[in-house]
């Protein structure tokens, strides 16, 4: 871009964990653990409806979304690892680089994908010592990995030309399905195989280099993505009309004099289809510096609900105001006391969230009422 202004770049990113075979968002705008749904495309491919596309100008904004999207992963304790992954992560960049043609007064653009995953490790129960909810977990993560690993395996032999398989089992598990055009499509994958040295562990050590052997026989051809944005919001754009029509006509099977005898059932799917390419394309058509706006609005509300909820902002620690009264938290686990910080304001509300008057500190827990206490500042008394 400094060589050549007539170059400009733009980068957008999002980060999603799917836990129990379920995606949630790691950058929302709140911190609820909401589960989106998967859809797929025939233009897009699969995707996940509702998931943050955050603008970012250089790498320090990068690295403070993954920081932040870290700290909302799930994590829990088990005997092999204090603070096991309980879930798998995806952290996508898109570029999108457009070559302005003064000739033409058009615009190239080339986008190109960056997903970073990282993959739970597999999990023997009798090892972990895993119970209740974390057994649960872990039979997820191996169901996910089990297909993960079928999926190469197809994919490996496809390529070597032992046998053509013409069904890879991609919609087995959620996370085969995001990652489909990665493992299979227009992409260079690398794979990084983390392995003990412990000999108790020399059963897993050997599957996963045996996982890691099957994937590096797969051979995909990337290709530039050239002019991929403007592609596909014309064809959203057509779509969309056609929908419409179709609405307008009366259902899909409208001919020349159109057609009434189309069922409710059927409407209601072509509004549904007819609202989802609405709102991709209004995505996609969105301006740079409308992309920005939004993603400071999304941080400012994430940082409001991440301060009600008593959790820094900051990158280490607690970094306390001046000047100001707050209360912190204490815990049987010296490591994890006074690592949250609420704020008083002159008349504050504690209590749970959900009530009709939303709390100024929210608490969960046994015992915590929908309106628990008041807390007044008098006279700079508490």
């Amino acid at each position: 871009q400094e060589a050549d202004s007539r170059l400009s770049c733009k980068v957008e990113v999002s980060y999603m964990e799917i836990y129990n075979e379920k995606v949630r968002d790691l950058l929302g705008a709140h911190s609820s653990k909401h589960n989106l749904r998967v859809r797929e495309h025939k233009v897009l491919g699969p995707y996940v409806d509702g998931l943050s596309k955050l603008a970012v100008s250089s790498f320090v904004d990068i690295e403070k979304l993954m920081d932040d999207g870290n700290k909302a992963r799930t994590v829990a304790s088990t005997n092999m690892n204090e603070t096991s992954s309980r879930s798998h992560a995806v952290f996508n960049v898109l570029m999108t680089q457009t070559f302005f043609d003064p000739a033409t007064q058009a615009g190239n653009e080339k986008v190109s994908k960056l997903s970073l995953v990282d993959l739970a490790g597999s999990e023997r129960a009798g090892k972990t010592g895993a119970e209740g909810d974390r057994l649960k977990e872990g039979s997820n993560i191996n169901k996910s990995l089990t297909t993960l690993g079928l999926v190469i395996s197809n994919l490996a032999d496809n390529a070597g030309g032992k046998r053509k398989t013409a069904f890879i089992p991609y919609r087995d598990s959620v996370l085969t399905w995001l990652l489909k055009d990665n493992l299979g499509g227009n992409s260079k994958t690398v794979m990084v195989a983390t392995i003990s040295p412990a000999a108790d562990n020399y059963e897993e050590t050997l599957s996963t280099l045996r996982y890691a052997d099957r994937a590096k026989r797969i051979v995909n051809n990337a290709v530039v993505n050239e002019d991929a944005n403007s592609k596909v919001i014309r064809e959203l754009r057509e779509e969309v009309e056609r929908l419409r029509s179709m609405i307008g006509g009366g259902g899909p099977g409208d001919g020349a004099g159109g057609n009434t005898g189309a069922t409710a059932a059927e409407i209601a799917e072509l509004q549904d289809k007819l609202q989802i390419s609405e709102r991709l394309m209004k995505e996609m058509s969105l301006t740079w510096e409308q992309k920005l706006a939004n993603t400071q609005k999304i941080a400012e509300e994430r940082s409001r609900t991440l301060e009600n909820m008593g959790i820094s902002v900051h990158k280490a620690g607690i970094a306390l105001e001046s000047g100001r009264f707050y209360l912190v938290n204490l815990n049987a686990d010296p490591s994890l006391s006074e690592m949250l910080v609420y704020y008083l304001k002159d008349h504050t509300v504690v209590g749970r969230s959900g009530s009709n008057h939303q709390p100024d500190i929210i608490l969960r827990g046994l015992g915590i009422q929908q309106h628990h206490c008041d807390i007044d500042l008098e006279d700079s008394d508490v």
